[in-house]
């Protein structure tokens, strides 16, 4: 009986006709919190979504002409999977700083409440993809929930 998977290595290869499917590669794959291992190569931990995700990502890159392979890895060396997580809640917590910090900065700040409400909406809207890629429960999740939350409340006194 073999291991279960505990990572997904995404490797590819696109023509050099144009940066627009390298683009979109690396936004879908920093959308779903890839760590990048060389160009052309990245990893998540698995799960089921994020093995359909990758396996959308790869089918968009052939069809861009290029080739892709997702890989369900079973080990790594500890070293390196302690290095890949450190780099994903590094990412998501600096993430959530910047998104305590606008929300701060909103709930302090004057502006016309459809101006309010849009910038709200964006924070929401962020934290909730920041939680989404946040794969090894990052520090500063709870103080940005607050933060946003608390610009909420801003909205509801006025």
């Amino acid at each position: 009986m073999s291991a279960p998977a505990r990572w997904l290595v995404l490797t590819w290869r696109l023509p050099a006709v144009s940066s627009t499917p390298r683009v979109a590669t690396w936004r879908s794959l920093q959308r779903l919190g890839a760590v990048t291992l060389t160009p052309g190569a990245a990893i998540l931990p698995f799960s089921e979504h994020l093995l359909e995700q990758l396996e959308w990502v790869a089918e968009d890159i052939v069809q861009h002409g290029g080739e892709a392979y997702v890989l369900p890895v079973t080990e790594l060396p500890e070293a390196d999977e302690e290095e890949i997580r450190r780099r994903m809640r590094h990412e998501s917590a600096s993430d959530y700083q910047r998104l305590r910090e606008a929300a701060d900065r909103l709930a302090r700040g004057p502006s016309a409440r459809s101006q309010y409400e849009r910038e709200l909406g964006v924070l929401r809207r962020s934290l909730a993809r920041t939680v989404e890629r946040d794969h090894f429960a990052s520090r500063g999740r709870s103080s940005a929930e607050r933060a946003v939350r608390a610009a909420g409340q801003r909205m509801d006194k006025e």
